[in-house]
């Protein structure tokens, strides 16, 4: 059973490709888009906050796993008011999306939460990223956005398959 849902941030929670772009100051436009001082624009995915706050009403732990500027994901995690929706945010400047995971279940483990590999669902819109998941952390369930789940709201189909064991 799923006990961890863990999301890529760029083109799998919102529409910009690289926040790491992003220039100071931010402004937010409205509670689901924010704007640079270079006008880079940034929205987040029709049902991710609804999705988001159902999840953790369900009791799932919430992480990120970014191939991001840590200070730029926070400035941006920040504006969109979606901190405090994640239990763990790890961004990274590098891509090895295993890695953060290993990162998100060592924090896990230090605040006392043993979890299996295979109780963990990572969502990443590259599926590129999965291969070193698959090789060194086997169990993982990796989900492709826009292929395997149309919309945020898809979650939930997935985490009643996984509860089947229908992966």
């Amino acid at each position: 059973m799923i006990k961890v849902v863990v999301f890529d941030a760029d083109k799998t929670l919102w529409d910009h490709y690289n926040i790491s772009e992003f220039v100071e100051p931010l402004k937010k436009i409205s509670e689901d888009e924010i704007e640079d001082s270079s006008g880079n624009k940034l929205k987040l995915f029709p049902n991710v906050r609804e999705s988001l706050k159902e999840l953790k009403r369900r009791g799932y732990i919430l992480g990120v796993a970014t191939w991001n500027l840590p200070e730029k994901a926070s400035l941006v995690f920040n504006a969109l008011e979606l901190s405090q929706l994640f239990d763990i945010i790890i961004s990274r400047p590098f891509p090895f999306k295993f890695l953060m995971l290993t990162e998100i279940i060592n924090e896990l483990r230090k605040r006392g939460v043993n979890v299996r590999r295979d109780e963990i669902m990572f969502i990443d819109d590259r599926r590129i990223h999965f291969g070193n998941v698959w090789l060194y952390l086997p169990g993982v369930k990796c989900i492709e956005m826009w292929k395997e789940m149309q919309d945020h709201i898809d979650v939930f189909k997935l985490l009643e398959r996984s509860q089947l064991n229908d992966f």
